[in-house]
């Protein structure tokens, strides 16, 4: 009987020998082999799919901060408010009794049902400003309780809307400013506008903020809070706003403004 070297046989088969020379016949033409293959025609590397951070991170800053942010609408062009907010003003200006009282008023209405009404009805008014035909009005209350409006006081268009701010805010050092909402809010027939609403230390007394579009915008820093706002959209809640800050002592100073700090 004939006994059957299977390895013997296996090495028949296998065509590369136990030593590579790399200099070799075969080691060259394998190399002019890959040299005259074409390369793949347009090789893409693979898209990952970008997630809408602004919106994310916005909803997360409501949650955790409870504070207002106002977020541009995400498609189409963002109207500029022009035509609604054309009495605006760069400076703010008060409000007579009769004005100031049927803002307050129109203020309440619009945050009636919020859930908050209680602390609501014990809030009085730590700020009214008026910038044209529109008046910002900030009330506070209980456990820091602290609602933002704006309201048109022409008598020919009344209307407005607004927002609480979260419970057990803490107090602001001397020379700190906490904003509660700073972004874009509205739209609709009226378009767009930009605010930054907040809480602003004893020694603050005076802020102004540059505009793009409008120039130096003055803020009210009145009872603790400041305001301002302009017609459009010029800045959202997710970035630091510059602002120039003067103190009581005469000092000024440029002061990034964020939410909740």
């Amino acid at each position: 009987m004939k006994l059957v070297d299977e390895f013997a046989d296996l090495k028949t088969l296998d065509p590369a020998g136990t030593d590579f020379d790399p200099d070799g016949p075969r080691s060259r033409a394998m190399l002019e082999r890959v040299l005259a293959t074409d390369p793949a025609q347009d090789v893409r590397p693979a898209r990952t799919r970008r997630r809408l951070v602004r919106v994310a991170v916005a909803t997360s800053a409501i949650a955790i901060a409870a504070v207002a942010v106002f977020v541009p609408r995400e498609s189409g062009p963002v109207p500029s408010g022009d035509e609604a907010y054309a009495t605006w003003t760069a400076q703010p200006s008060g409000l007579s009794m009769k004005e100031r009282a049927d803002a307050v008023k129109q203020c309440r209405k619009s945050l009636n049902g919020m859930g908050q009404d209680d602390k609501l009805k014990q809030a009085v008014t730590a700020m009214a400003e008026r910038r044209g035909d529109w008046a910002l009005v900030v009330l506070t209350g209980p456990d820091q309780f602290a609602a933002t409006c704006m309201t048109n006081v022409n008598p020919r268009n009344p209307q407005g809307y607004g927002t609480i701010d979260g419970p057990g805010r803490a107090p602001v050092g001397p020379r700190q400013l906490a904003a509660s909402a700073l972004g874009t809010s509205g739209g609709g027939n009226y378009g767009y506008l930009t605010s930054a609403i907040g809480r602003a230390g004893t020694d603050v007394v005076r802020m102004t903020y540059k505009s793009p579009v409008h120039g130096q915008v003055k803020a009210t820093v009145q009872n603790g809070y400041f305001a301002f706002w302009v017609p459009g959209s010029e800045f959202d809640g997710l970035h630091p706003v510059p602002v120039q800050v003067t103190y009581r002592d005469g000092t000024t100073a440029m002061v990034a403004l964020r939410l909740g700090s």
